[in-house]
Parts: structure tokens; sequence; C-alpha cells
């Protein structure tokens, strides 16, 4: 797995003040997420006209080769959306791992 910065980052999103952007090759066989601070906005406004950084300028980009390695990453959001939701199709085990449920 090529983590090509070393140091721990988090990212708190929900107070409106998380930009991310999109883009991808012109081939476009691989594509970036990525993840930048702005000015606090609604969260959900449509930000127009952002333009992708250079790799090395933004605090957080999410490089993607192919398709399913973006379907796995956009899975786990799903899921986590679900846990949050507070629909009940996961549950906690007594280690603290999060399954789904039978």
């Amino acid at each position: 797995m090529p983590i090509l910065n070393h140091s721990s980052v988090q990212i708190l999103f929900g107070k409106g003040d998380v930009g991310v952007s999109v883009g991808c090759n012109k081939e476009r066989n691989s594509g970036a997420i990525q993840i930048t601070k702005i000015n606090p906005v609604p969260v959900g406004t449509k930000l127009e006209g952002t333009k992708m950084l250079d790799l090395n300028d933004a605090p957080v980009t999410l490089g993607f080769t192919n398709v399913e390695s973006l379907d796995v990453v956009i899975n786990q959001f799903l899921k986590l959306r679900h846990i949050m939701s507070g629909e009940d199709e996961y549950e906690w085990t007594a280690n603290g791992r999060i399954i789904e449920k039978e």
C-alpha cells in the first residue's frame, strides 16, 4: 500500500469547512479526490470553479488507478452512512467490531 506521507492525518467533516474536489486523467483510467480546508459554507454547498491542486499541494489526495479500488472506499462510506443514520443492519461485537446482523 503506497502511503506517500507517513504522518497521521485526521479530517473532521460536518462543519462545512472541508472542500472535496475530484479529477481524472484524459484517458479516465485513473483519478483522484482531493480534500482541502475552505472557508465555512453550509454542508453540501456545491463549490463552483474548484480546481484540482498539484499532487503535493493538497493536504490529502486519494488516488485511484481502477474502479474496483474506488468501489471499496465507496462501500465503506455507505456502511458508515447506514450505521450513523441508525439503520439497524449492523451490531457491535464484544471486542468492538462492527458486523452485519444476521
